[in-house]
């Protein structure tokens, strides 16, 4: 069961026609959309996924459900997934904020965020640009756990043999799951 989470023109206009565009139409299990998914709940593979606008400048209870009792959004929660969305210092702010919600109501939750190195002339000095350090060093002050996964350089363009890092951290509570 996944619920993909954007802007609102970004869920409108991409992630959910994306989902309706890949949707399974044979659902061969006859298990109905869980309530939180609906009530555009969409067959994908053996599960569901839904999309829905949540803004990390904004509390997250207010834009999605976060009670246990009647139409639970994210009781069950087990993963945070964040790709390559936490370039500038405010969007990493943000999202940390918003995932410290999240695991308020989910101690057993566990961010995953893949990062890329972006290289600028202030280097981890940056007062723009998040860098590995700043995602590190503001992940310890709110004393969860983080844990590099994995880390690559990849190519961006062939003809210029441009390479950029790219790395895939665990992030949890201490008092979360920890591997």
């Amino acid at each position: 069961q996944v619920l993909l989470t954007d802007l609102p023109t970004l869920v409108d206009n991409a992630i959910f026609p994306n989902l309706k565009r890949n949707r399974n139409e044979i659902h061969n299990d006859g298990v109905d959309p869980p309530d939180w998914l609906l009530p555009n709940g969409v067959p994908i593979g053996k599960g569901w996924a839904s999309a829905r606008a949540l803004d990390w400048t904004q509390p997250v209870n207010e834009q999605l459900s976060l009670h246990r009792d009647d139409c639970d959004d994210f009781g069950g929660l087990d993963l945070i997934v964040s790709s390559d969305c936490v370039w500038l210092v405010s969007m990493l702010d943000a999202l940390l904020n918003t995932v410290e919600q999240l695991f308020a109501q989910n101690p057993m939750a566990t961010l995953l965020l893949s990062f890329q190195r972006r290289d600028t002339v202030e280097g981890d000095d940056s007062p723009m640009f998040t860098t590995v350090d700043r995602v590190v060093s503001q992940v310890e002050a709110r004393q969860w756990a983080i844990e590099c996964l994995a880390w690559r350089p990849i190519v961006l363009t062939k003809e210029n043999n441009v390479t950029k890092e790219v790395f895939v951290f665990e992030i949890t509570q201490p008092t979360g799951r920890q591997r």
